[in-house]
């Protein structure tokens, strides 16, 4: 008897894995298109980033001149943190950039 239980879960298993597999086959077009969304608001947030560590320093300058550093500390921070995110954007965007290919074929066809 257990031979014919473990015998049946393996069956089971590939039909639910075949179900997933034809969900995801289905499905391909839009998960490429939310990845590279994805990727993209890396580059968007990035940017964002260091126009907001610009306008920390813009506005702080004052303070700078008087020796108070802080604002100065924060704005290099911001400005780190946008650029780690356009690095983090390239590194994707290389990363995926055969399957944003391949999408944008097969969209044509």
């Amino acid at each position: 008897m257990k031979k014919e239980e473990t015998s049946d879960k393996p069956i089971e298993k590939v039909e639910l894995f075949n179900s997933i597999f034809e969900d995801i086959v289905v499905d391909t077009s839009e998960l490429i298109e939310d990845l590279y969304n994805g990727v993209r608001t890396y580059l968007i947030f990035g940017i964002l980033m260091i126009l907001f560590g610009i306008s920390e320093l813009a506005y702080n300058m004052e303070q700078m001149q008087e020796r108070y550093y802080i604002p100065a500390f924060v704005a290099a921070c911001i400005l780190f943190c946008g650029f780690g995110q356009i690095i983090q954007y390239n590194r994707l965007r290389k990363k995926y950039s055969k399957l944003f290919e391949i999408e944008s074929e097969l969209r044509v066809i």
